[in-house]
């Protein structure tokens, strides 16, 4: 297995997040890839909430180029936040009266992000996959089960997920965006089997759901994953929106290292 990093969710703090990849010797001082073979996942949620997400996508999007697409990102709930109302912004969800528009901005949207999306942007954005695999560990954005409502396969998943994106249709938008919000299901063990006897694999890495709310802390006092179910699921999102110092997490086969140093505010 290639050495495996995964970084949670980046939420518009672009320069941050080249700070935590020099730190883990995945970029150098000019900010080019220098990993060499290793592999990159950052679980999505590049925008929104923080001051540059465009910076982010950008980022990311040249890092893939660079690693020869060892780099990569998943979809977030927050990249289909911001796809939703660029599609169908003025249109109502599926509670009436309730815009597109208004649940993004409810959600922290940043008016910046949405001006500066352009059709590249979008095209990069749609095809995101929602789910992966890398070897013993299956890889997501959202500690959620709500991903079997769209496949029984990694490939069928993304596929599904990438369609409804493309799609445009406002129902659609609405069923995606609640599966992709869904949180916490993770926390059951029989779903967690339900979700590696489905996609593989032996344990769960995912963003999301900011590990300084399930624990009731300070987000600057969190500087690692955060395990749970018997070490199955692995929690990495950092809460760096909300001022946490954030880490890149190396995974092994059975293992997770934080490989970036614990820094206080």
């Amino acid at each position: 297995m290639r050495p495996l990093f995964v970084v949670g969710d980046v939420h518009g703090h672009r320069d941050v997040v080249v700070g935590l990849l020099r730190e883990a010797g995945l970029l150098d001082a000019a900010e080019r890839w220098t990993g060499g073979d290793a592999v990159l996942w950052l679980l999505g949620d590049l925008v929104d909430r923080g001051p540059d997400g465009i910076g982010a996508i950008d980022l990311v999007r040249r890092l893939e180029r660079e690693s020869d697409g060892r780099a990569r990102c998943l979809l977030g709930n927050h990249e289909a936040f911001l796809l939703s109302v660029h599609l169908v912004g003025p249109e109502d969800t599926g509670s009436p009266g309730t815009t597109f528009a208004d649940v993004w901005l409810a959600n922290g949207g940043v008016s910046r992000d949405l001006r500066s999306l352009t059709q590249e942007h979008v095209d990069w954005l749609v095809a995101r996959p929602a789910i992966a695999r890398e070897g013993e560990w299956l890889v997501l954005h959202a500690d959620t089960d709500a991903y079997l409502d769209y496949g029984r396969s990694v490939d069928e998943v993304n596929v599904r997920v990438s369609s409804v994106l493309a799609s445009g249709d406002p129902a659609s938008l609405d069923e995606l965006l609640e599966a992709l919000c869904d949180r916490m299901r993770l926390a059951d063990p029989a779903v967690v089997d339900a979700m590696l006897a489905t996609f593989g694999g032996s344990r769960i890495v995912h963003g999301h759901t900011p590990i300084a709310s399930v624990l009731g802390r300070d987000p600057r006092a969190i500087a690692e994953p955060l395990a749970s179910s018997d070490g199955r699921v692995l929690n990495v999102d950092h809460c760096l929106f909300g001022g946490g110092p954030g880490f890149v997490t190396r995974l092994d086969e059975t293992a997770a290292s934080v490989v970036t140093p614990a820094r206080t505010a």
